[in-house]
């Protein structure tokens, strides 16, 4: 259970290279982004750019879309709660490609119109805890997790649907449309103590979907018996091997949690 202080909330998370990514000497396509310490609040991001022929800077699009949602979320949260529109979902996808056209102005590489945003295509998730509520958006493939008090790990949000063969993505026309959203209501932090965000890579590295969920509720267990920073410390090296003993794709991941925990 958790004690009666007031709940402080904690962001931690990792990024690592997948090893089919070593092999070829290609960059890593995934990005992450973490909240600075804040006791009313956690915000995590993850998002994992595309990495085709057809997407030759994805890896930068990944990177500025875990940080324009970072930002957008933490100016946002006083209203998050009151979430109802599509207001969200088009300032994020316009401030992803105002930044995107920055950056390629910055290369000076030809200008097109319309600006093909495809060369930073990314899938984005991202989930937002407080006292009274957790809010999850998520755009393409990747995995949030909720896991309560008694270890049970549930997913948030439907599966993302295939455009084509390629999953949603940041970089489609009217991306707004594909961004799907949810709040989840808590009567107390201790609800549900823990979230896991993924992207695609993680989940792929398991023989089946009761495996994976099995991880979330151990990442929990963990959390429980040794603590956040444990955790922290050792998550790069459990991520590498992940990835060598399974996709070899890329990996980012992230778990809220409240700061400190106490066992029965």
């Amino acid at each position: 259970m958790i004690s009666g202080k007031k709940a402080e909330w904690l962001a931690i998370g990792s990024v690592v290279t997948g090893a089919m990514h070593l092999r070829k000497e290609m960059p890593c396509q995934d990005a992450l982004y973490l909240s600075p310490p804040n006791p009313n609040f956690a915000i995590a991001c993850v998002a994992d750019g595309h990495g085709s022929n057809s997407c030759p800077y994805s890896d930068e699009g990944s990177t500025i879309a875990v940080k324009v949602a970072g930002e957008l979320l933490e100016t946002m949260l006083p209203n998050l709660s009151d979430h109802k529109d599509v207001w969200l979902p088009k300032k994020l996808v316009a401030m992803w490609e105002d930044e995107v056209r920055a950056i390629h102005e910055k290369k000076e590489r030809e200008m097109l119109d319309p600006f093909p945003y495809t060369l930073y295509g990314t899938t984005l998730l991202a989930v937002v805890a407080t006292d009274s509520f957790v809010f999850a958006l998520q755009i393409g493939d990747g995995n949030i997790l909720m896991i309560d008090a008694n270890g049970t790990a549930k997913p948030i949000l439907a599966e993302a649907e295939n455009v084509g063969e390629d999953t949603e993505s940041l970089c489609l026309k009217e991306a707004w449309q594909y961004i799907r959203t949810q709040i989840i209501p808590l009567s107390l932090p201790s609800d549900v103590p823990m979230l896991m965000l993924s992207t695609d890579g993680y989940a792929n590295g398991f023989m089946n979907n009761s495996g994976f969920l099995k991880a979330g509720s151990d990442f929990y267990k963990l959390w429980q018996e040794e603590g956040a920073d444990f955790i922290n410390e050792a998550l790069p090296e459990w991520l590498r091997q992940s990835s060598d003993r399974g996709s070899g794709d890329d990996i980012a991941l992230a778990l809220i949690t409240l700061k400190s925990a106490q066992t029965n």
